[in-house]
């Protein structure tokens, strides 16, 4: 149905109903002549409203205005929601100006002297039927404030004389007064009341009580004809005395800042106040007489002072709450329409809904702050763990240097430990990482080689060893210089990127300067333009270099260390542990139904519903209650469906680049190979030219997989840029996903330099026929290498499948292949329940909105059949 149709409907509804409402009952007080029962223009707004709604709900965006009959007086639109700061840190407005509350209530006190004063003179005159003079609030009144007329301060003391004589007389003084006056009249009244009862049998009891309500109406009827006018008519003057004040109050006001955990309360209690404020001078201005009442002046004297009030404390915010429910309904019954009572309480409701949405949002805050402190404890703890097993390395540098694949694992482990370590340094809290860093740089200090070669010249010799392996094998390089410059700048790129790296960087440019040869071996290739020589890394100077360790104390001096950091560590967890738990203390804490708001908001309802028409209470909670609730429920699934198929797509790519590391085992076998056709030393069985075969093989597979490796790195570079400027997504969310991706550069780092010490291993060793007497033999071949490689062949192809065994993490290709493939699925597990409980959600949400359709035709057919039995015609 248009909006034209329903506009130009005729103000009278066919009484062709399915049941009749009986107006004509003889106990019933209907009256035909009276004001009508119901508008019809409340009817046709309000139905079309109701109507229109069912199908144009799922605007998130709606507001009020498209909903209503665009000439409708009846259903104004409901207010809009207060508007944020821009800047959360903000709370004052209007800091130009000098004024103070105090300045303002002094300044209206000095302003009512004379309209008490000439007020009650001109009230004391034009009521003639009545003595007021004899009225003793009045006469006190004139005697408390004449004596400060002609001022133009007045003290505290002064000025509360003032207000407190402003709203004099009441109601209750000029009812008594006329009372005392028309006593002759009002017993002549009762004594032909009192025959005429008890000639028709009444008991004394109903006698009794029909004199005293004959006393209360005539009095009443009394002061309507000749009192209420100008009684009135003073109270206006003293109400645009205290409508002038409430509006200079409200201009210097503290404007309510953004809701956090920590200013909730006052922040709902500011916008509660300000609602009140708003609300009493609306309400004055629609009937200044409104602005002279006691509760009225009462009210706005009590609660003016928290307007500029730097903090609230717990008794003023209650107060604050308590004052929400006044003035009584039937002061504003007295001075107002019933349609501006309600509006009046509707927009203390509204305040009330929008402290419930400030709770509801700070708990979704404290819920994503909580996320944020879970991924940083366990990031501190992928620290702390990657921290411990690299100090403990330091038992096998110096008791198993004498197993070439024990130290070499140990080296490599040491690099890529600390590497780990830096490399989480980096998203780590500065507290955190004022904790880790002297724990960090005690342990480089240690000796490895008593009086020569700390832990970090240590690491250094490893750093230079699978930086020579990477450029020398991935390139064919014959000149020294060349590979002296390249190491020089890999020193000062560790040197000046990455932390902790400071003296090992250095460490690495002067082996680049000074003893470069000691890492390097030729090798020669033959090709169209003869025989070529170029350089290689040597393995087994390598292993010479680290099999240093004489200081026995190392191990006692690192586990000294451990322990202390281990301490501290402990420490550092606990305290993050118990700010979770604080936070899901203040979780909830804030649920809105045990708010200290609670009591009151259910009054101010249901204050706002008694004086609200029906039509118009269901509208505004439907716009103001029902909807906020539904988009805190559905907004935080919606979101994490996205950032779920956001993290799951992400991971798809990488998974595609990654996909061949799922087979690592299969082709990086050469020396299972080896231990199963072992003849006797450097012998074995099998043929010739298929092992060089198989050799060439598996470096090929290692020269794919660094290749697929630096993709992914550059995939996973590009990956964590678009994470740090990531839109629409929580704070916890980034965080949880940054450590995912960057825990997948830390195993591809790793990754990288096992595959380059596997192809330097490979290099190095020599492999050739056996002969017998010049013959070569069939089925047997000899390979030659450093100590104890066939042992460090087979740990670094399994470091390639399954990572490194001492460390927190490890690399691999396969294992970074499964953890990303978990990752992967997990996004798109948890993507896939959140849209089940989205779908989920949505059923109810649709089951309420079925109510709520219901619920409007049933209402449309009462309201029908009702105003076609009052206007038959």
């Amino acid at each position: 149905m248009s909006s034209l149709h329903i506009q130009n409907l005729s103000t009278t509804v066919p009484g062709n109903a399915l049941f009749k409402i009986k107006l004509d009952h003889k106990f019933s007080n209907f009256n035909p002549k009276a004001q009508p029962a119901i508008d019809i223009e409340a009817i046709n707004s309000g139905l079309y409203a109701l109507k229109r709604l069912a199908t144009i709900l799922d605007a998130g965006t709606i507001h009020a205005s498209s909903l209503l009959n665009p000439h409708n007086t009846i259903f104004p639109s409901p207010p809009k929601q207060p508007k944020r700061s821009d800047n959360s840190t903000t709370t004052n407005t209007n800091n130009d100006t000098t004024e103070t509350i105090a300045s303002i209530q002094e300044a209206t006190a000095v302003a009512l002297v004379p309209t008490i004063l000439n007020g009650l003179d001109t009230l004391i005159e034009s009521v003639t039927e009545l003595n007021l003079s004899q009225v003793s609030s009045i006469t006190l009144a004139i005697a408390l404030v004449s004596p400060l007329k002609d001022k133009d301060s007045l003290n505290e003391t002064q000025q509360k004389t003032v207000f407190n004589n402003s709203y004099e007389p009441t109601d209750d003084d000029l009812i008594t007064q006329i009372k005392k006056e028309q006593a002759s009249a009002i017993q002549s009244g009762q004594q032909a009341l009192r025959e005429k009862l008890t000639a028709a049998g009444a008991t004394e009891e109903n006698i009794q009580e029909a004199l005293t309500e004959y006393e209360n109406t005539f009095a009443q009827d009394f002061f309507d004809t000749y009192v209420s006018k100008q009684i009135m008519t003073y109270r206006s003057s003293v109400g645009a005395c205290t409508l002038q004040m409430m509006q200079d109050m409200s201009s210097i006001a503290t404007q309510p800042p953004e809701p956090t955990q920590y200013n909730v309360d006052e922040v709902n209690a500011r916008v509660v106040l300000l609602s009140i404020f708003d609300g009493l001078k609306d309400a004055v201005q629609k009937n200044p007489a409104l602005g002279g009442n006691d509760e009225i002046i009462k009210t706005q004297l009590a609660l003016s002072k928290y307007l500029t009030q730097s903090s609230l404390s717990e008794d003023d915010i209650q107060t604050i709450y308590t004052a929400s429910v006044l003035p009584q309904q039937s002061t504003l019954d007295e001075y107002l329409p019933s349609r501006d009572g309600a509006l009046y309480r509707e927009g203390i409701v509204s305040a009330y809904q929008t402290a419930v949405q400030n709770l509801n949002t700070v708990r979704l805050s404290i819920e994503n702050e909580k996320e944020t402190l879970e991924n940083q404890l366990e990031l501190f703890q992928k620290a702390q763990n990657c921290f411990s097993t690299w100090a403990e390395l330091t038992d096998i540098i110096v008791k198993q240097k004498e197993y070439t694949s024990e130290i070499v694992t140990a080296a490599m482990e040491s690099y890529a430990g600390l590497m780990n370590l830096s490399q989480i340094y980096g998203y780590l809290q500065q507290d955190e990482k004022t904790l880790i860093e002297p724990y960090v740089n005690s342990i480089l200090e240690l000796k490895v080689k008593n009086n020569d070669v700390s832990m970090s010249g240590f690491i250094a010799r490893t750093i230079v060893f699978q930086e020579l392996a990477d450029y020398t094998l991935q390139n064919f390089i014959n000149n020294e210089s060349t590979i002296q410059t390249y190491l020089n700048n890999k020193g000062q790129l560790f040197k000046t990127n990455y932390s902790f790296f400071s003296d090992i960087g250095q460490d690495v440019s002067t082996i680049a300067t000074t003893s470069l040869g000691t890492y390097l071996t030729t090798a020669q290739s033959r090709g169209q333009q003869g025989q070529t020589t170029y350089y290689i890394p040597n393995f087994a100077n390598f292993v010479e270099q680290i099999k240093i360790a004489d200081n026995e104390e190392l191990p006692t001096e690192a586990t000294e260390i451990l322990n202390n950091f281990s301490k501290a560590a402990t420490e550092h967890i606990q305290k993050l542990q118990q700010q979770i738990t604080d936070l899901e203390e203040k979780y909830e804490e804030f649920d809105p139904a045990n708010a200290s708001f609670t009591d009151e908001r259910a009054n101010a309802v249901t204050s706002w519903l008694n004086s609200e028409s029906l039509g118009s209470a269901f509208i505004y909670f439907i716009l103001n209650s029902q909807l906020p609730k539904q988009s805190i429920l559905l907004d935080p699934l919606i979101e994490e469906i996205n950032f779920n198929n956001l993290a799951a797509n992400a991971i798809n790519k990488l998974l595609e680049i990654t996909n061949t590391f799922s087979t690592t085992s299969v082709y990086y076998n050469f020396s299972s190979y080896l231990v199963e056709s072992k003849e006797g030393e450097n012998l074995f069985c099998g043929d010739y030219y298929e092992t060089l075969v198989a050799v060439s093989k598996e470096k090929d597979h290692i020269f794919n997989d660094v290749n697929l490796c630096r993709r992914a790195s550059v995939l996973v570079e590009e990956l964590m840029k678009k994470i740090n400027t990531l839109s629409g997504a929580s704070s916890s969310q980034i965080t949880e996903m940054r450590n995912a991706t960057a825990n997948y550069n830390y195993a591809l780092n790793i990754t990288l330099n096992q595959l380059n010490v596997l192809n330097a291993l490979l290099t190095s060793l020599t492999i050739t026929p056996e002969m017998d007497n010049n013959t070569v033999k069939e089925n047997v071949f000899k390979i030659v290498g450093m100590k104890d490689w066939m042992s460090t062949l087979a740990s670094l192809e399994g470091f390639i499948a399954n990572g490194f065994p001492n460390i927190s993490i490890t690399g691999g290709l396969g294992t970074l292949f499964t953890q990303i493939q978990s990752d992967q699925q997990n996004y798109t597990t948890q993507s896939q329940t959140q849209q089940l409980n989205l779908q989920n959600q949505m059923s109810s949400v649709q089951q309420e909105w079925t109510l709520v359709s219901t619920s409007m035709q049933v209402l449309n057919k009462i309201l029908t059949h009702l105003a076609g039995e009052i206007y038959p015609n």
